[in-house]
């Protein structure tokens, strides 16, 4: 397959925080006096829509609403987001998929606007045609605006790739039909990764030069 177009996920993917997701949410656990998670745990759990990972904290929404507690953990993760870098191949990777002529986007779950000032103050605005953030801060999926993103390009589904890290990037894949790549590490474990069928690699390198024939 030659694809014409590669998007991004950007959290998890291109930049390392899904430690620093972990480390908010078990400060509002702690707060709370509940269990905090291990990374093993975070793993295991996290999930999309966002509002089901909460509850698999064991967070009730009888006494506390999912609106409420998300604002809570952005709150917490905005006055950090800082303290992550991106992997240490991204800015390599991205570099040479440009030279080789293909288009970049960034499709993510995150919010708009703070996706475009993140990616730029990581200095990769450059890299890329395009962003599609969120337009709330609850992270319910990607569908959405990766339908509105393939609209906007003109470009036939089939010709697109989605490289990303969780299973429900492979979910927005097969719903819009983009193949999907996927690198363990971020935010889910390799064996539910693996489950998806969706080819897996260890790092961004090792994706770029499968992408480029390097």
């Amino acid at each position: 397959m030659t694809f014409q177009h590669v998007f991004w996920d950007w959290n998890g993917t291109l930049l390392d925080d899904a430690w620093l997701c972990r480390d908010v949410m078990n400060t509002m656990l702690r707060a709370r006096a509940m269990p905090e998670m291990s990374e093993t745990r975070y793993q295991e759990i996290f999930d999309f829509p966002v509002r089901l990972y909460y509850e698999r904290i064991g967070f009730d929404f009888s006494r506390e609403s999912f609106e409420d507690l998300g604002m809570e953990f952005i709150r917490g993760y905005e006055s950090r987001r800082r303290e992550a870098v991106l992997y240490p191949d991204v800015q390599d990777g991205l570099q040479a998929i440009a030279k080789a002529g293909l288009h970049q986007s960034i499709l993510s779950a995150y919010h708009h606007d703070t996706l475009v000032s993140l990616v730029s103050e990581h200095g990769l605005r450059g890299f890329f045609h395009d962003l599609h953030g969120h337009d709330d801060h609850y992270a319910a999926g990607k569908v959405p605006q990766g339908r509105r993103a393939l609209e906007a390009l003109g470009m036939a589904p089939a010709h697109t790739l989605l490289i990303g890290d969780t299973v429900h990037d492979a979910e927005v894949a097969a719903e819009l039909g983009m193949t999907c790549w996927l690198i363990p590490g971020g935010n889910q474990p390799v064996a539910r990764l693996q489950s998806t069928g969706c080819p897996l690699f260890t790092t961004r390198a090792e994706a770029v030069a499968k992408l480029l024939g390097t």
